[in-house]
């Protein structure tokens, strides 16, 4: 991968580079964060021209290793006004490999306000053409048209409305392995600055291209077989095929006391084992569902499904725990078939499931519907497609309908709703919402088990953090490799296998140190310090049902967090 293709979106010119030394072992994640760093004024304003939006696969993307074909998308964001990393699968991440990209970096934008237009890439080239057809579409129907007209065989980046709209929870959606739209760089405004961009679609066509070859084939291919018996004997992946990341709510509600409930109101959720539980899956394959579905190519693992009604028509792919958690326990909603057409919508319209359901959460304590109320949930959701004042509002997300409606209890930090695991039993989780530049993502260093003491939990983030960075550098899945337990030291010898002996795990892993603080140096230029590195004050004073947990490690020691790394 050594092509960079810049896009001038007020020019309309596409200029291609060769990516500098300094790019060699930096992909996704940490090839944004250094593009970022590089090109980017911490200051500016992130729906403003200053601002860039950069596409970049990970490193082993394009070589076909499994569960290995992830996509970054960086950019300054709307939400936290920080340095920003959306991460995601589909098909997008591996064609561009394929292709040998790079980067694609989108700038300034266009010279009219509202047109809107297409990025068509492909063994020629890039190419902006003008997509003001597209207009006003969600992302069902944008690809639909993409695809008849560029072919079925392309990979689709896509805004909706929501995008257009610039609201803060909007979404860019990536076709998976069936071309739906289900898979998204979710979090932090990523759909807003596509669409500040004027940049409605990507369409990502590699024919006539061939799987990037290793260095060292023999190694390579040992590597492959190695991780392919882990996955055929790891339990942990085999429960994600099965039962994909939803089957598995019900422990985090009843074992673990960590499943967000009500508005963080509690950790356990009484309607757990009907929306998040193995039987719940077994029973929703007796009536067509589908599990074991893989959203990118080669994956073996293949977390993602098929939702259908008991009438066979399809619902949604992809619905997992996240959406389900945030849609579900943490509006007081415990009718799976409900959160799945939840699903549904949120795809097409390119929302943020985590931050809508963080935000309806707060708008159930502001009094706009009631907690397990469905029906009202449709209805706001459709305020929001329409962009009605109220829906404006709400597509603004978390922090946004809190202030608003008065709102003091809300869970949020640096600006963005808190994901679906409760920070006082998950105190090592905890850690990672307050300190990550990201703000509070899970995909950012989750830690999963509530850890014995304030120094454990630190220390676990902290792992857990440069562990994430380096997953998100090679383009890997978490729910392939880290989660089930796959040794990173491993995935780092592919490097090695792909391009060259340089790459070890002690230099792969400060790289990945590196990023992280240049992140944190971005966002302390964009005014971003260490006073923003904490957790909302009623963490630490109300206890959580039903453990009576709260966040009790020191605030003091948080500041401290980064000193010396």
């Amino acid at each position: 991968m050594s092509k960079i293709y810049r896009v001038d979106m007020f020019t309309l010119k596409v200029t291609v580079e060769e990516s500098p030394q300094e790019y060699k072992w930096l992909g996704g994640r940490g090839l944004t964060s250094r593009i970022l760093k590089n090109e980017v004024s911490p200051t500016c304003h992130p729906l403003g021209e200053g601002n860039k939006m950069i596409l970049a696969p990970g490193l082993f993307c394009g070589n076909r290793f499994p569960s290995a074909s992830r996509l970054s998308a960086g950019f300054k964001s709307p939400v936290t006004q920080g340095i920003k990393e959306s991460n995601v699968g589909g098909m997008a991440g591996e064609k561009l490999g394929r292709l040998g990209v790079k980067a694609i970096i989108i700038e300034n934008k266009p010279s009219e306000n509202n047109s809107l237009f297409v990025l068509k890439l492909d063994t020629s080239g890039l190419t902006v053409i003008p997509g003001d057809e597209l207009s006003d579409l969600n992302n069902h129907d944008t690809v639909a048209k993409l695809r008849a007209t560029h072919g079925d065989k392309n990979a689709i980046c896509s805004i909706a409305r929501t995008g257009e709209n610039k609201m803060l929870m909007a979404t860019i959606a990536v076709t998976d392995t069936q071309g739906k739209p289900t898979r998204h760089c979710g979090r932090g405004g990523s759909g807003a600055v596509m669409g500040s961009k004027g940049v409605k679609a990507i369409v990502i066509d590699d024919t006539g291209t061939k799987s990037v070859k290793p260095q060292d084939g023999d190694a390579y291919r040992a590597l492959v077989r190695d991780y392919s018996d882990f996955v055929k004997n790891s339990k942990g992946a085999q429960a994600y095929n099965v039962q994909g990341t939803m089957g598995g709510g019900s422990w985090v509600s009843d074992k673990n006391n960590s499943l967000p409930t009500r508005n963080f109101s509690a950790g356990q959720f009484e309607g757990a084992r009907a929306v998040a539980h193995r039987s719940t899956v077994e029973r929703m394959k007796t009536e067509g569902s589908k599990w074991g579905v893989p959203c990118m190519p080669g994956c073996l693992v293949a977390c993602g499904n098929n939702i259908t009604s008991a009438d066979g028509d399809w619902i949604t792919s992809g619905l997992e725990y996240e959406t389900v958690a945030m849609m579900g326990a943490n509006l007081g909603i415990d009718d799976i078939y409900a959160i799945a057409q939840m699903d549904r919508l949120t795809d097409d319209m390119g929302l943020d499931s985590i931050e809508l359901g963080a935000a309806l959460g707060v708008a159930c304590d502001a009094g706009l519907l009631k907690f397990g109320d469905s029906k009202r949930v449709f209805e706001l959701i459709d305020e929001i497609d329409q962009a009605t004042p109220l829906g404006r509002i709400i597509g603004q997300g978390t922090a946004t309908v809190a202030t608003c409606y008065g709102i003091s209890r809300v869970p949020v930090v640096k600006g963005q709703g808190i994901p679906a695991h409760e920070p006082r039993v998950e105190n090592g989780t905890a850690v990672t919402y307050a300190t990550s530049a990201m703000g509070p993502d899970h995909t950012a260093g989750m830690v999963l088990m509530r850890q014995a003491d304030s120094d454990t939990a630190l220390e676990e983030s902290m792992e857990s953090q440069v562990v994430a960075m380096m997953v998100d550098n090679l383009g890997l899945c978490i729910n392939s490799f880290k989660d089930p337990g796959y040794p990173i030291k491993k995935s780092t010898q592919v490097a090695q296998a792909l391009f060259g002996q340089e790459g070890d795990y002690n230099f792969l892993r400060e790289v990945a140190v590196t990023s992280l603080q240049e992140e944190r140096a971005f966002n302390h230029a964009a005014g971003i310090g260490p006073g923003a590195d904490h957790l909302p004050e009623w963490f630490r004073t109300e206890p959580s049902p039903p453990t009576g947990f709260v966040f009790e490690v020191p605030q003091e020691r948080i500041d401290k967090f980064w000193h010396g790394r």
